[in-house]
């Protein structure tokens, strides 16, 4: 039997982050767009309309803006890893997929990365 695909997703959290390669990228908090798919099995809590069977979107929210906003970071790479590495520690999570957004160029909506860990 296949494991479910279920998932909470979060969409379009908006993060403030000191991130960029260089010392004026890190200057000032910029604004970063993160997406997670949260994959865990949610029947129990569709049966029992149960906010314990499942994830609280918004204190997940909450942990990633608390947690991630205070620190600087050099590359996307390592805010999705950072994001991915909370959400698997505090939900009882199958995997976590994460994606980072940051408008990076004059004429280039974004640029991103995205990852999967299980």
């Amino acid at each position: 039997m296949t494991q479910p695909t279920d998932q909470i997703i979060l969409s379009g959290l908006e993060l403030w982050l000191k991130v960029g390669c260089t010392d004026a990228e890190r200057a000032f908090a910029q604004r970063i767009e993160m997406d997670a798919a949260l994959h865990l099995p949610l029947n129990e809590a569709g049966r029992t309309d149960s906010l314990d069977a499942t994830v609280d979107y918004a204190a997940a929210c909450s942990l990633l803006k608390n947690t991630l906003e205070p620190r600087t970071f050099k590359l996307a790479e390592a805010v999705a890893e950072q994001a991915a590495d909370l959400l698997l520690g505090a939900y009882g999570l199958n995997s976590v997929t994460v994606l980072v957004k940051k408008r990076a160029l004059p004429g280039l909506a974004w640029a991103g990365i995205q990852i999967q860990r299980p």
